[in-house]
C-alpha cells in the first residue's frame, strides 16, 4: 500500500477526529448541562421526541448519501451532478417525510409538550437533507466536514447555555437544534460552490428511478440501523415513561461520545476502500486487516475501562440524581467493540457492492432488537433495553462476518488475543487505583492509557516499524 495514501488516510481521520472531538463536546457539554437542568424526565422527553424524528429523518435521505460519497469517491468530475440530483431528490423526501410526521404527531398518544417537540426537532430534517458531508467525505476534504460540525455544536450549545435556564424553556431547545443544523449545512453548501461551482440539476425522471434503485438497499439498511440504536429509546417512552428514557439517554449520550474515535476513522478510510476495491484487492484487503487490527487495540481498553470507572465517570458527568445510569453504562459500553468491528466489515460490504449482505446484516439485527426490547424492556426497564442493543449488535457481526468473508477473508479474532491480555493487566491497575488508593478519575485514565500501551508494545502487539510508520504519518511527509 503506498505510504503516500496511508498518510492521507491519516491525515482525514485526525481531521475527523478533531472536528468529531470538538463538535462531539461542545454537544456533549450541552447535553450534561440539560440533563442538570431539566432532571431525568424532561430529558426524557427531548431525547424522546428526538429519537422519533431522526426515523423520519432516515425517509429523507434514503441513503442517498452513502450512494453519493461511493460514487464521488469513484468520479470525482461528476460531483457537481451527484450534488444535484441527490440535494432534489432529498428535498423531495423531506417534504414528505415531515407531512408524514405531522401526522404521527396529532395522533401521537402524549402531552401536548412531547407533541410540539416532535414538530419542531422535525423541522431540523430540512437542513440536514441540504448537508454535503457525503461529498466532501467523498472527495476526502475532511476538513471542511470537521468545520462545519465545530459550527452546528458551537451554535446550539451557546443558545443552550444563553437562553435555557429552566424546564419551562423546554420547547426552545429544539429551536436551536434546528438553527445549529441549519448554520452547519449552509457553510459547507457555500464552501462546495466555491469549490466546485453551482449544483448541476436537470428533469431527468429515469436517471433519479437509477439513482434511488442504487440508494434503495442502503437506504432501507439505515432506517434498520436505526431500529437497533433509537427504537429502544422510543420503546421505553412507550412502555416505562419519559425517567427512565433520561437514565438510558444518559448513559447512551457517552457511548456515542466514544464511539465517535472509530466513527471518524471510518469515514476517513471509506472513499479509499472503495478505490481500492476498484483497483487493487490486495491493498483493499491489507488495509481492512489493518483496520480490524487497530480496532482491537482501541476497543477493548474502553470497553474494560469504562466496566471499571462507570462510577466516577457517570457521577463527574451528571449528578446523583443519574445515578441509575452506572449500570445501564456498564452493559452499554459492551457495543464499542461491536459497533467498531461490524463497520470495517459492513463498510467493507458496501464497498464491494455487496448491498443485500448488508441489508440482511442490519435487518436481522433489527429484528432482534425489537424482539428483545418487547421481551426485556418490561421486566427491567432500561438495562432491558441495553441488553439489547448490545445482542443486536452481536448477531449483526455474525452476518456481516459471514457476508463479508464470502467475498474477502478476514478474521478479526487473529487480532483479540495481545489486546485481552494487555486489558487484563490495565484492569487490575485501574482496580486498584480506584478502590485501594483511590486515585483521580483523570489519573486513572491516564496512567491505565500508559500501562495498556506499555503492555501492548511489550508483547509485540505493536512492532517498531508500525511506530516508525505512525511517526512518518504523524509528521505527514509529501
Amino acid at each position: 500500500m503506498q505510504a503516500a495514501i496511508i498518510r492521507n488516510i491519516f491525515k482525514n481521520t485526525l481531521s475527523l477526529l478533531f472536528g468529531g472531538i470538538i463538535s462531539q463536546l461542545l454537544a456533549f457539554i450541552a447535553t450534561i448541562y440539560l440533563a442538570r437542568i431539566l432532571g431525568p424526565t424532561d430529558f426524557g422527553k427531548i431525547n424522546f421526541a428526538l429519537a422519533i424524528v431522526l426515523y423520519f429523518s432516515l425517509f429523507s435521505n434514503w441513503g442517498l448519501s452513502i450512494y453519493g460519497t461511493r460514487g464521488v469517491a469513484r468520479e470525482q468530475y461528476m460531483a457537481r451532478y451527484y450534488v444535484g440530483d441527490i440535494l432534489f431528490l432529498r428535498t423531495v423526501f423531506s417534504v414528505l417525510s415531515f407531512s408524514a410526521l405531522l401526522l404521527l404527531a396529532f395522533f401521537l398518544n402524549k402531552p401536548i409538550d412531547i407533541k410540539f417537540l416532535v414538530i419542531i426537532y422535525g423541522l431540523g430534517i430540512f437542513p440536514s437533507s441540504l448537508f454535503l458531508d457525503w461529498l466532501f467525505q467523498g472527495v476526502q476534504k475532511m476538513k471542511n466536514i470537521a468545520f462545519a460540525r465545530i459550527l452546528n455544536s458551537l451554535v446550539y450549545l451557546c443558545l443552550i447555555l444563553f437562553f435555557i435556564k429552566s424546564s419551562s424553556q423546554l420547547l426552545f431547545i429544539p429551536w436551536f437544534y434546528v438553527i445549529g443544523s441549519l448554520f452547519a449545512s449552509l457553510i459547507l453548501f457555500l464552501i462546495f460552490i466555491y469549490k466546485f461551482g453551482m449544483p448541476k440539476w436537470k428533469f431527468d425522471p429515469s436517471s433519479w428511478k437509477r439513482i434511488i434503485r442504487k440508494a434503495f438497499p442502503m437506504g432501507l439498511s439505515l432506517i434498520m440501523i436505526q431500529i437497533y440504536y433509537n427504537m429502544d429509546i422510543v420503546m421505553l417512552g412507550f412502555m416505562k415513561g419519559e425517567s427512565e428514557v433520561g437514565f438510558y439517554s444518559a448513559a447512551y449520550k457517552i457511548i456515542l461520545f466514544i464511539l465517535m474515535i472509530g466513527g471518524a476513522y471510518h469515514d476517513s478510510v471509506f472513499p479509499v476502500i472503495s478505490s481500492f476495491f476498484k483497483e487493487s484487492l490486495e491493498d483493499f484487503k491489507k488495509l481492512q486487516e489493518k483496520t480490524l487490527k487497530l480496532m482491537a487495540l482501541i476497543a477493548l481498553p474502553l470497553i474494560v475501562g469504562g466496566m471499571i470507572l462507570a462510577v466516577p465517570i457517570l457521577t463527574f458527568v451528571y449528578d446523583a440524581s443519574y445515578f441509575v445510569s452506572v449500570g445501564i453504562f456498564q452493559i452499554l459500553i459492551w457495543v464499542v467493540f461491536f459497533i467498531f468491528f461490524n463497520t470495517t466489515y459492513s463498510r467493507g460490504l458496501l464497498t464491494c457492492n455487496k448491498e443485500n449482505g448488508y441489508l440482511l446484516g442490519v435487518a436481522f439485527a433489527a429484528f432482534m432488537n425489537l424482539l428483545l426490547n418487547f421481551i426485556l424492556i418490561p421486566f427491567w426497564g432500561a438495562k432491558g433495553a441495553a441488553i439489547a442493543t448490545v445482542f443486536s449488535e452481536f448477531f449483526a457481526l455474525i452476518v456481516f462476518y459471514v457476508e463479508f468473508n464470502k467475498v474477502c477473508k478476514l478474521k478479526f479474532i487473529n487480532y483479540l488475543f495481545i489486546p485481552v491480555i494487555s486489558c487484563l493487566i490495565m484492569g487490575i491497575f485501574l482496580w486498584f487505583g480506584l478502590n485501594i488508593f483511590n486515585l483521580n478519575l483523570f489519573i486513572l485514565i491516564f496512567l491505565g492509557t500508559i500501562v495498556y500501551f506499555l503492555a501492548v508494545f511489550l508483547l509485540k502487539g505493536i512492532t517498531l516499524d508500525e511506530v516508525r510508520s505512525f511517526r512518518d504519518m504523524m509528521i505527514l511527509k509529501k
